[in-house]
């Protein structure tokens, strides 16, 4: 009876519990980018509409039970289900927002996000499940090219590069000690990193099933790679 007292007084709620509402968003959008590529544009945004109202349906259904007691309608509970989405969706723009200022990042942008999404990207993308050094600080971060740089590096120059990638790097560093990140592009970076002089035991690259003519809306044409950063 002890222990049960304790999970419902100290143990009801943690503090990284908040950390639900932005993680709920940052599970879900990694696919958005990756599904455009392998279907399109089109497709891609009516797949994830259809995701999002699942998640608002089921998540209405969880509190219309708890509406009945005040004699509410489900569309109450539809609304406020989609009044929670759209608040976890303005935390997670928050996280986003908020590190990337913070960082100064010359190469990249970031993206909060969960094992849960870099998971699932792995095995949709490369058919792969990795296993990782991780600890209860770990964060993961879904990983992308500037806006204005996608399917424009090559107007940057190879020094120009290689001295971002090591400031970005060292940013994710300083910000960022537990973090991995993980992202999917046309072409492979390993190179690049290489060139940088950082370690190559703290990146993965695995090809995967996106056809490389696909690569194209990006002006260039070769294979898309499935890439995870991480603190070894």
């Amino acid at each position: 009876m002890k222990l049960v007292g304790r999970h419902l007084t100290v143990g009801l709620i943690y503090d990284r519990s908040l950390w639900l509402f932005p993680a709920l968003i940052g599970t879900i959008i990694p696919f958005s980018w990756q599904l455009v590529n392998l279907y399109g544009t089109l497709p891609a945004i009516l797949i994830i509409l259809g995701i999002f109202q699942l998640l608002i349906v089921s998540l209405a259904a969880v509190l219309y039970p708890f509406l009945l007691l005040f004699q509410l309608s489900f569309i109450t509970a539809y609304y406020l289900a989609a009044l929670v989405v759209a608040l976890a969706f303005v935390s997670w723009m928050s996280v986003n927002t908020v590190i990337n200022c913070r960082a100064g990042f010359k190469l990249i942008k970031l993206q909060f996000s969960t094992r849960t999404a870099l998971m699932l990207m792995g095995l949709l993308l490369s058919n792969c499940c990795m296993s990782l050094p991780v600890s209860s600080q770990t964060t993961f971060w879904d990983i992308h090219l500037k806006p204005h740089l996608a399917g424009r590096l090559q107007t940057k120059s190879w020094e120009e590069i290689i001295a971002a990638i090591r400031h970005d790097y060292q940013q994710v560093q300083n910000l960022l000690p537990h973090a991995v990140l993980f992202g999917c592009s046309p072409g492979s970076f390993k190179g690049l990193w290489r060139a940088a002089g950082l370690p190559e035991n703290q990146l993965l690259i695995m090809e995967t099933i996106i056809p490389q003519e696909h690569a194209r809306v990006f002006r260039v044409d070769r294979p898309f790679y499935f890439y995870v950063i991480f603190n070894s």
